[in-house]
């Protein structure tokens, strides 16, 4: 089985190019994201270390954590943004292993896992995975998006794109680049075309 990391920045398109990899019966997916919110319910044994660290304004009158109450805090604030994943991190890395362990008994060819902030991220070691598909965009292309989908202004939409700014080797780490500029077709094409590459 193949173990590939989809990457890129926000507004970019992994999630659509991980949808059409989900349409392949042989393929597996993974979102790295789904995986960190774990952290945020209150069963989950990280959720007073995260509660103590963001402050008990994040907490909804039923005492669950409100998510957009958590991203209006971490994106004005690098630093938070920066002890919140020293949590998250590890805990996703391991949840990963113990899901990547899983599908190798499985009978498929591809696992592809979605994790935004590869390259930004220490914990992640780069080695593990067999392909790196970047997903990427222009920052202008970035911020109509991100304008559109969460209705943001112009400004913070730019101020998250930045959040998430790639590092300038990302294009030399990655094994496949796919430039999403174009419409959404365009992308789900050559999202196909890489899936049935990586398939072969």
């Amino acid at each position: 089985m193949i173990t590939a990391a989809l990457t890129g920045g926000i507004a970019t398109g992994k999630t659509e190019v991980l949808r059409v990899a989900e349409k392949y019966n042989s393929v597996e997916t993974i979102q790295a994201d789904s995986l960190a919110k774990e952290i945020y319910r209150k069963d989950n044994p990280h959720f007073g270390e995260v509660v103590d660290l963001l402050g008990s304004d994040v907490l909804t009158e039923e005492g669950e954590i409100d998510l957009e109450a958590v991203s209006k805090k971490v994106f004005s604030d690098k630093d938070l943004l920066s002890q919140l994943e020293s949590i998250a991190h590890p805990y996703v890395e391991a949840k990963l292993k113990e899901l990547i362990k899983r599908y190798k008994n499985r009978d498929r060819q591809l696992l592809v896992i979605e994790i935004p902030l590869l390259f930004q991220s220490s914990s992640v070691d780069l080695d593990s995975f067999d392909r790196i598909i970047l997903v990427d965009a222009s920052e202008d292309t970035q911020v109509d998006r991100l304008k559109k989908r969460d209705c943001l202004s112009a400004e913070t939409a730019r101020e998250r794109v930045k959040l998430q700014k790639l590092p300038e080797d990302a294009r030399k780490k990655s094994d496949h680049v796919l430039e999403t500029e174009g419409s959404l077709e365009e992308t789900r094409q050559l999202a196909g075309e890489l899936i049935e590459k990586l398939l072969k």
